[in-house]
Order: structure tokens, then C-alpha cells, then sequence
């Protein structure tokens, strides 16, 4: 299947190269800005073709300093680019980085072939010269870049709302966000590290109602850390929570 295309800061590309990029910003520590983008076809002469289909992009570093210029080529080149800094003494065009996005489905003829050139440690010119950017990246692709730095898994929320724990002591039936509130106190109790109840107590015996095994549970939560107990999600239980790091709020 081809690769899904969108717009991204005004210019048309594909998610699977706006994440390389972003990648690569991340790397650079500052955001890029692009010159020409992707499914450009007989957009700019001087592309031979490279941006008529997906996974290619230009990046203006006009105003960068050599040191800036290498450093961005070495970020695209990290997550998975075919990417050179391309120089006024090379053509006519200003100082900007070329990179194709190694692996991408929707490549032009003209870009697969500097991919390849690129893994030949070549500069991707008409010229066949020898590539001048960093090394050691030749084999590198943006599924190898993500195995080896996979996403950051998003921080599990770790909020009580005081009113669903009162709706818990006195309610069965709990939905939405009240419900994940329930049954995150209740997660915690049993947790190793807190030890209040069993996991087999994470859900109540035959016949037993939820409310009443909740009020258990908080019970046995406030004997397990000493509070006076009373079957009722207060001050005492919230302060323990919040030093495991809860959030308690209204």
C-alpha cells in the first residue's frame, strides 16, 4: 500500500516522513525549515525528479554555520535519510540538505536511485562523486531507528477523583472516567509494592456488590497503613496515595 499522504507545515508529504523528520529535529534539538517537500512532480528542474513521489524533502540552512549544516545532515542521516548537504558551488541552488527517506513506498525513480548511490557512498549527483557527509549511517533505515529507540510509552494516568470515590462507596455501576477511577484505586491496593488487598480481591466474591466490596477494600487499605477505619476514601487514604505519586482531585 502506498504511504498515507498529508500536509505538514504547508507542504506535502507522508506521515511515515514527518516522523523521520521530527525524529531528526528531536536530534538537532530545533525544529527545521523546508524548502520543498514530497509528490512535487516537475516542481523545481533542478530535483531531476527526486520529489515527484514520496520520502523526499529539502531543508533550507542558508543561514547555518558549516558545523549547524553537518549537524542537520547527520540527524536526517541517524533515523533512516539518504541526506546530503547540497552547496551554491554544486548547482543553482542555495545551501539547503537533501535527504530521501530510505524504505519509503512511494519513491520516484530518481530518488530510489540516490538511495541507492547513497548506500554506494556516493553524493547523489549527476557527477557520481564521492559522498561528503558523515559516515557510518549507510545502512541505517527509519524500522532500525525505531527499534533501537522505540517511542517513549505514554505516562499511565494516575488520577482519583474524590467524587468517584464517594459514587464507588455507594454505587455498583461505574462508567467513563469514574469507573477507570475505581478500578485504578483498586490496581493500586493490590499492587506488590502496596500489598493492601490480593489480586484475587481485585474484584468482589459472587454476590457480593461493588459497592460493598469497595468500602472492603478502603478498609483494608486504612489497617494496612494504620488509619482509623472506616470504610470511607478520605484525607488519611488520599495522603497515602499521593505518596506513591496519585494526583487526588475533586
Amino acid at each position: 500500500m502506498p504511504e498515507a499522504r498529508i500536509v505538514w507545515r504547508g507542504t506535502k508529504l507522508n506521515k511515515r516522513t514527518v516522523a523521520m523528520i521530527e525524529a531528526a529535529e528531536k536530534l538537532y534539538r530545533s525544529k527545521f525549515a523546508i524548502l520543498q517537500g514530497s509528490y512535487n512532480a516537475g516542481g523545481v528542474a533542478a530535483s531531476a525528479g527526486t520529489h515527484d513521489g514520496g520520502g523526499a524533502v529539502d531543508i533550507d540552512v542558508a543561514s547555518k554555520s558549516p558545523a549547524q549544516r553537518r549537524a542537520v545532515v547527520k540527524a536526517m542521516r541517524q533515523v533512516g535519510f539518504a541526506a546530503w548537504l547540497r552547496t551554491p558551488a554544486q548547482g543553482d541552488w542555495p545551501y539547503h540538505v537533501h535527504a530521501i527517506a530510505i524504505g519509503d513506498k512511494d519513491l520516484s525513480r530518481g530518488a530510489a536511485h540516490q538511495v541507492a548511490e547513497y548506500r554506494r557512498k556516493r553524493n547523489g549527483l549527476a557527477n557520481r562523486g564521492k559522498d561528503d557527509g558523515p559516515p557510518g549511517y549507510y545502512g541505517m533505515t527509519w524500522e532500525l531507528y525505531l527499534k533501537a529507540h522505540p517511542p517513549a510509552q505514554p505516562v499511565p494516568d494516575s488520577t482519583i477523583s474524590l467524587g468517584a470515590m464517594e459514587h464507588a462507596r455507594t454505587h455498583d455501576v461505574m462508567t467513563g472516567a469514574w469507573g477507570a477511577d475505581r478500578a485504578r484505586l483498586i490496581a493500586w491496593a493490590a499492587h506488590p509494592k502496596v500489598g493492601a488487598i490480593t489480586k484475587a480481591e481485585t474484584v468482589p466474591p459472587k454476590g457480593v456488590p461493588w459497592h460493598l466490596h469497595f468500602q472492603r477494600v478502603i478498609r483494608k487499605v486504612q489497617l494496612h497503613f494504620k488509619l482509623e477505619v472506616t470504610g470511607v476514601f478520605n484525607a488519611a487514604v488520599a495522603a497515602v496515595m499521593k505518596r506513591y505519586g496519585y494526583k487526588i482531585v475533586a
